[in-house]
């Protein structure tokens, strides 16, 4: 491996013969065997034999649900009209309305762990113990501070946000007085310190709490969070600003990790004239290639929201411009999947929605949107030429490429189960296959997944270190699937893991792009802490090349805070390399 820039160790090589990055640019061998990827993966559910054994939470009847009008007013007395539960039967749908996880190495062994959010219990934290072929997971909860936590967490983010080396937890919380921000404290134990460092959010009102969203909206080098609510009038004070909040980090102001409520001086607060907020998923990424990480909200009921990222702290709500028409035309807007798409590589969004059943649902929704970004701060709408429009009552999303083919499949949680709903009981998890051409068709049932109870969200990571993509889905009152990926015939493989050291220490934002040969199209992927929904997918970047059998021709790392590129040539296939930021 060549290098340009600067020098960059060698993290891991997994499921391969070592390779070396140094100054001298030697490396290991430059060929993979070639194999033939196959046309779909295949998963298999596997969630009890690798330890997934532990529900997310649990029904209850009307009366004890968490958001029951005498449960809410005892626990928050100064909480004032309108009362709760003005619509009636709804007082158990917010708990729901939930299932968070993240896949993150917490233990630096190289093994993404799993973290998640529960309801009448506290998170758990599975520690990552598996061999290449074997995944196994323990239940680590006690005695990691996870154990102690008192409010029913619900979307979980990941971030070195005190830049002091190890990774910090961001929890929003259901019927909870406050979010969490939870700090690791070097040995593998996390405690909370939001109200300390800001971000608590305390006020006396129950917070319905929902993605977490992290990048670097001011590019000072510290990682700021965005969090998302989806929480009636009916459980709400008017005249109270909702929990829907942008946090900015004061690192640059030596308060590492400490942070301050910039929602309404940065111009991007959501209440509406109801105050009644609904937004679910949103990222803090920058769509116009301006430098700067614009933010996009994705909510219900048409109030999805997009603000362009002004370079001054402020932004500009672009929202009626952003489509032909308006961001919002998914009616119900929840999961959010961020990513460059097609031939092209274009940066978009994939949105999950609602999509009506016919004799069934009576209201008119009409299902996902495919954005794709087109010019001049203007996006086109390409969900029916993508074949991506109906997904049932869509939740979590995230893109993948299990057989390394370099292509980028979709998948969606879907799926509830109130009584208004009865529709939607037995949605399957949706899953996409594409063509390589951009357009997708729905193989769920090809692939090995055939889950149809209410389902809410999906993150990927490589469970295994094995160079396949796996796949964890969260389920409100279940416990989770895990769909191990045992494809037999997959392409050549590379992991990347960015580190950065002015830019944020996850280098959130930056963007790596891999050329095969020097005349070939390239790949491009973003790092990124956007809200899938309530998750947060693995930080190493995989891609998949099929049957080329390497060197890459080309890698390129730009950093985000000081645009510093770092670039590679002759990179070996089938490890993992990590590339840190320069520092000049």
């Amino acid at each position: 491996m060549k290098l340009k820039r600067a020098a960059l160790p060698v993290l891991v090589a997994l499921a391969a013969p070592l390779f070396g990055c140094s100054n001298k640019g030697e490396s290991g061998p430059s060929t993979v065997p070639v194999v033939e990827p196959a046309a779909v993966p295949t998963f298999v559910e596997s969630a009890a034999t690798a330890g997934f054994t532990i529900k997310q939470g649990k029904r209850v009847a009307e009366g004890a649900c968490m958001y029951n009008a005498t449960k809410i007013f005892e626990k928050f007395p100064d909480l004032v009209q309108p009362k709760v539960n003005l619509i009636a039967n709804q007082e158990c749908e917010p708990e729901e309305l939930t299932g968070g996880a993240a896949a993150v190495d917490l233990t630096g062994d190289g093994l993404d762990d799993i973290v998640m959010t529960r309801m009448y219990a506290p998170p758990v934290l599975y520690v990552n113990e598996s061999t290449t072929g074997r995944p196994s997971f323990r239940d680590a909860t006690t005695g990691s501070g996870l154990d102690v936590l008192e409010e029913n967490t619900n979307g979980v983010g990941f971030a070195d946000v005190d830049k002091d080396g190890d990774t910090d937890l961001i929890m929003t919380t259901t019927s909870g007085r406050q979010s969490y921000l939870l700090i690791n404290d070097g040995a593998g134990r996390f405690v909370d310190e939001a109200d300390k460092r800001g971000i608590a959010g305390r006020d006396g009102r129950p917070h319905s709490g929902q993605g977490v969203a992290l990048g670097d909206y001011d590019n000072d080098g510290w990682i700021d969070v965005h969090l998302n609510e989806w929480q009636l009038a009916s459980v709400t004070r008017f005249g109270v600003p909702s929990h829907a909040r942008l946090f900015r980090n004061l690192g640059g102001e030596g308060k590492a990790g400490h942070f301050e409520d910039v929602t309404d001086a940065a111009g991007v607060a959501i209440d509406s004239r109801f105050d009644a907020v609904y937004s679910w998923s949103s990222t803090l990424t920058d769509f116009d290639g301006d430098g700067f990480p614009d933010l996009s909200i994705i909510a219900d009921y048409n109030t999805s929201r997009f603000f362009w990222n002004n370079g001054d702290g402020t932004f500009t709500d672009g929202t009626p411009t952003m489509v032909p028409t308006k961001l919002g035309r998914e009616e119900n807007g929840m999961g959010l999947a961020v990513g460059f798409y097609g031939p092209d590589q274009r940066i978009g969004m994939f949105i999950t929605s609602i999509m009506s059943r016919e004799g069934c649902d009576p209201y008119v929704r009409t299902g996902n949107r495919f954005y794709l970004y087109d010019t001049d701060r203007r996006f086109a709408d390409e969900t029916d030429a993508a074949g991506v429009r109906s997904g049932g009552w869509g939740w979590g999303t995230t893109v993948l490429d299990p057989t390394n083919a370099a292509k980028r499949d979709l998948i969606s949680a879907t799926g509830i189960f109130i009584p208004r709903e009865p529709c939607h009981h037995e949605d399957p998890v949706f899953y996409w296959v594409d063509d390589g051409g951009g357009v997708y068709s729905e193989r769920a049932t090809d692939v090995g997944i055939d889950n149809t109870l209410p389902s809410k969200g999906v993150l990927v990571f490589d469970a295994d270190n094995d160079g396949r993509q796996d796949l964890f889905v969260t389920r409100d009152t279940e416990t989770p699937l895990f769909f191990h990926n045992v494809t037999d015939a997959v392409g050549s493989w590379l992991k990347v893991k960015v580190k950065g050291s002015a830019s944020n220490t996850d280098a959130f934002g930056a963007i790596v792009t891999m050329w095969t040969t020097l005349e070939s199209k390239p790949q491009k992927f973003l790092v990124g802490g956007g809200s899938r929904l309530f998750t947060q997918d693995s930080p190493v970047l995989h891609a998949g090349f099929g049957a080329f059998g390497g060197p890459l021709a080309k890698l390129t790392v730009e950093f985000p805070t000081t645009k510093r590129v770092v670039e590679l040539t002759d990179v070996a296939l089938n490890g993992t390399i990590m590339v840190e930021e320069p520092t000049q």
